[in-house]
């Protein structure tokens, strides 16, 4: 009995010293400025996010490789915007769904991961704004020829869910 009570005091004693070592103080609670944000027009702190809002992104994109249209619907917030490179906006959901039907069977688009970085703010109203800025390489097969391109996304994520996208994009060229 001895022993058994021995080894419990011991393990009491060392489990706080080892996550002690893995952990400084305040490591979880002290958020790490990376940079501003002035989208309200006042120059509020920008912090690196949650890696989760990374996760609901990379779902969201292979469900795009995958072509799987009822996985980006479930994904969308109910007020979905995206804001396409070519000036276009796509209002809602179903419009996204149906423009991507059409997309998906003419070019066959394909995406490979660059970067992804996790963000935050808290806006003007008090609200935590979750953000993911992410690159990809995107290539689409248009008449039987490979068409490539950089694209970069600005994604809110809100409450586990996609309710905004700005995209970036530009020709990759042969040279690079």
């Amino acid at each position: 009995m001895k022993k058994i009570v021995g080894i419990f005091l011991l393990a009491v004693l060392l489990v706080p010293s080892v996550f002690a070592a893995h952990h400084k103080s305040g490591e979880h609670t002290k958020k790490i400025q990376v940079g501003y944000d002035t989208t309200e027009g006042v120059r509020a702190p920008l912090y690196a996010g949650s890696l989760d809002t990374v996760e609901v992104w990379m779902r969201y994109m292979r469900a795009h490789d995958d072509n799987d249209l009822e996985a980006i619907r479930r994904a969308n917030a109910d007020d979905f915007k995206a804001w396409a490179s070519d000036g276009s906006v796509v209002e809602s959901t179903d419009a996204q769904i149906a423009l991507l039907t059409d997309w998906f069977a003419s070019s066959n688009p394909k995406w490979i991961h660059k970067y992804s970085i996790a963000n935050e703010f808290t806006d003007q109203e008090g609200k935590l704004q979750q953000w993911v800025t992410t690159g990809w390489e995107l290539t689409e097969t248009i008449d039987g020829a490979e068409v490539k391109r950089q694209e970069v996304f600005d994604v809110r994520i809100a409450d586990g869910k996609i309710k905004t996208i700005y995209i970036a994009a530009r020709p990759i060229n042969e040279s690079e």
